[in-house]
């Protein structure tokens, strides 16, 4: 029995070394384009891998996945991210957990899982070849016939595990199997000479960000200023979540500030009550904003105010122009960059054509796809990965039960 699973990172590792598990005597072999195995793995997470996410209940977990929530659902019935760190664990990979329920291993470093998935791998005879691009494939006479260029061969079932991919979404939609265009997730976001440039390198540890003419766009935590623009978790949130609307903007939009979630009623009172308590004060030396020195004073800055300006003097329209900084800051938004840590595509096989049971492609027997070559996508912190992990587990265990009839 022949085996050929197509891409060698995690979710492609994952279902092969599940399989070889379950069928010693198969013939399983990863074919991986590139000269380098589970690439993502090695730089996710800064290099440290972001292995899971201590979020375990089914419906809990799926909800952090933009496109695929409803189809991930029953599978984290099957394998949660409790199973994965449980898998690595018992593998000799000891785990930790962050305070924001990111999972890492112990030593900090992605080798661990690299070495783990590649000890496993060549423990069981997986056979791994690298630089074997995949160039066409067909399906007659009950089996799987795959053309390589230089080498062709014949597999009785075939897992696609390439991550999002271009030729093979050609081949698959020649095949008549439904494709969602891929478009970029989970990037930061690009302003060209932007005010803040002076300000490259701070950071807010709770901002309120949202999208200007997209209902619901709205996020809270960690916002980076940067000289290109501004990142970290907020914005790629904000980014996953929205991917296709901002595509359809082609990235020009205006984002929208709220730099220490302050409620805008109770901001503009407190800035009243200063005005009639505290008139000789001087605004700027205010100490109830909560922020970085430098950010204050170019907030302050921006609302037209002057380091000499006293509550007395800033009228009804001066502290409407703070609150707006401090509030709805606005910045215009002219493009994006690749997060190149945690780069995934929104898009891909369309969910209808696969079995979320078995994550088989229910139009060919014996084809398989799992990863990110499906439409599934999730936000930052280790979801993207357990998408990854419970999709090759899941089709790990199908093909040997299809095997096995």
């Amino acid at each position: 029995m022949k085996i050929a699973i197509i891409g060698g990172g995690a979710a492609g590792f994952f279902c092969a070394i599940n399989a070889a598990e379950k069928l010693p005597q198969a013939n399983i072999t990863i074919y991986e384009a590139s000269n380098k195995l589970l690439a993502k793995v090695l730089i996710s997470g800064g290099g440290r891998c972001n292995v899971t996410n201590t979020i375990s209940e089914p419906a809990a977990l799926a909800a952090n996945y933009p496109r695929g929530r409803d189809f991930l659902e029953s599978v984290f019935h099957s394998f949660t991210s409790a199973d994965t760190q449980d898998w690595f664990t018992k593998r000799g990979v000891p785990l930790k957990t962050e305070a924001d329920g990111r999972v890492f291993p112990q030593s900090d470093s992605s080798q661990s899982i690299y070495q783990c998935l590649v000890k496993e791998a060549r423990r069981l005879n997986v056979g791994v070849i690298l630089g074997k691009r995949l160039k066409h494939l067909t399906y007659g006479e009950e089996n799987w016939k795959l053309d390589f260029g230089t080498e062709q061969t014949e597999v009785d079932q075939l897992v696609l595990a390439t991550g999002s991919n271009k030729g093979i979404y050609d081949m698959l939609t020649a095949m008549g199997i439904a494709v969602v265009p891929p478009v970029p997730s989970l990037f930061t976001f690009n302003a060209k000479q932007h005010k803040q440039i002076d300000l490259a390198g701070l950071s807010v540890p709770s901002a309120e960000v949202s999208i200007n003419g997209i209902k619901n766009s709205h996020e809270i935590g960690p916002v980076l200023i940067t000289h290109w623009g501004y990142t970290a978790p907020a914005i790629l949130r904000l980014s996953a979540w929205h991917a296709r609307e901002l595509s359809a903007l082609d990235y020009t939009f205006t984002l929208k500030i709220n730099w220490a979630g302050y409620d805008h009623k109770e901001l503009s009172a407190t800035f009243k009550e200063y005005a009639t308590s505290n008139p000789k004060d001087k605004v700027l030396s205010w100490k109830g904003h909560g922020l970085p020195k430098r950010l204050w004073q170019n907030l302050f800055e921006s609302a037209n105010l002057q380091a000499y300006t006293n509550w007395s003097e800033i009228g009804k329209k001066g502290i409407v122009r703070l609150v707006t900084a401090l509030c709805a800051y606005e910045v215009a938004i002219n493009g994006k960059s690749t997060f190149k840590e945690e780069f995934v595509t929104a898009g891909g096989i369309d969910l209808a054509e696969v079995n979320n049971t078995t994550f088989a492609i229910t139009k060919f027997p014996g084809l398989y796809a799992i990863g990110e070559l499906l439409n599934i996508d999730a936000i930052t912190g280790g979801f993207n990965f357990q998408a990854a992990w419970s999709g090759g587990y899941i089709a790990a265990n199908s093909l040997v039960n299809d095997i096995n009839k």
